[in-house]
């Protein structure tokens, strides 16, 4: 991790941004189109790891080495499991004096984003994309509505008007590793250049005619703990419907509960899944937006239920 010591410190009033974004400037403006173009794009970079994490340390210098413009807003501490939670009231923001577009925020990743867009990003500029990661862990299947990951490029689709869309990017841990930020710098390496190279094939898929036509949309990209070299290559994936993971709490003094992560079993899953395909090496994409509701239950009968 990079030391940021001596750290400039400002406070900045959040109170408010969500109707300035959503303001008539705001809206009279078209600067996504540039996505659907072939030039540098304007990249809000975040995660929930934390600023100093490694993962996004490697996709800060591999975006701007692709000849990007990034702007690095993330929580100035592992911000993981608190989705889109927002962060109300003040916010601490600290800057990286070795790097002025690069900052740490007091609150969570999805605040990060609305306050890197409309209080930190250069005068007359917004982003193209919101990209969020290298999270350190994968992100598939029921998991992601936990994901700080998923929760802070979900933000740009959700919390800034217009909408912005973007990547949220995760690299499995290997099998064995249980320690936090397990995943070595040159594997980290190759997940970003990869990455950078697939914002390049794929920024078009979110226009239509020059035109940004999937600003809602976030693809959710989880990288297999392996070289890249022996994927079995890029695969479109749905969102799985599973999860290992398993929460439980002990009691750890008087009055007091301690939080605990396990694993359990994984049910079988669908074969073109993010987990399946994930699990048998391949690179998944998959395209999520933020609605909850489906439309996959017996909504006749719960009609009938409600009275109706």
């Amino acid at each position: 991790m990079r030391t940021t010591s001596p750290r400039a410190t400002a406070v900045i009033a959040c109170l408010g941004v969500l109707a300035s974004a959503h303001g008539p400037a705001a809206a009279e403006r078209a600067p996504q189109a540039a996505l659907c173009g072939e030039g540098p794009l304007d990249i809000l970079l975040t995660n929930d790891d934390g600023f100093e994490a490694a993962g996004i340390r490697a996709l800060h210098a591999a975006l701007k080495d692709a000849g990007h413009r990034v702007i690095l807003v993330a929580p100035a501490a592992n911000a993981s499991g608190t989705s889109a939670s927002f962060t109300w009231g003040k916010v601490h923001v600290v800057r990286d004096p070795s790097d002025p577009s690069v900052f740490g925020v007091g609150a969570s990743p999805a605040t990060a984003v609305v306050l890197g867009a409309t209080a930190l990003y250069p005068a007359g500029r917004r982003p193209d994309l919101v990209i969020s990661g290298i999270n350190d862990g994968t992100n598939t299947g029921s998991l992601l509505a936990l994901s700080g990951t998923i929760g802070a490029a979900l933000a740009g689709t959700t919390l800034l008007g217009p909408p912005v869309p973007g990547f949220a990017v995760n690299a499995e841990r290997p099998a064995a590793s249980g320690q936090a930020q397990a995943l070595p710098g040159d594997h980290l390496q190759q997940v970003a250049r990869h990455l950078v190279r697939m914002v390049g094939t794929t920024r078009g898929w979110f226009c239509n005619r020059g035109q940004v036509t999937r600003a809602t949309t976030v693809l959710n990209v989880n990288y297999p703990a392996r070289p890249l070299s022996e994927t079995g290559g890029t695969r479109v994936a749905s969102q799985g419907g599973t999860t290992d993971l398993k929460l439980a709490f002990e009691p750890s003094g008087d009055e007091t509960y301690e939080s605990h992560r396990g694993n359990q079993p994984v049910a079988p899953d669908a074969p073109d899944s993010d987990n399946t395909l994930l699990a048998r090496g391949y690179v998944t994409v998959t395209p999520i937006r933020a609605e909850l509701g489906g439309r996959d239950g017996p909504l006749r009968d719960l009609e009938h239920r409600l009275g109706r």
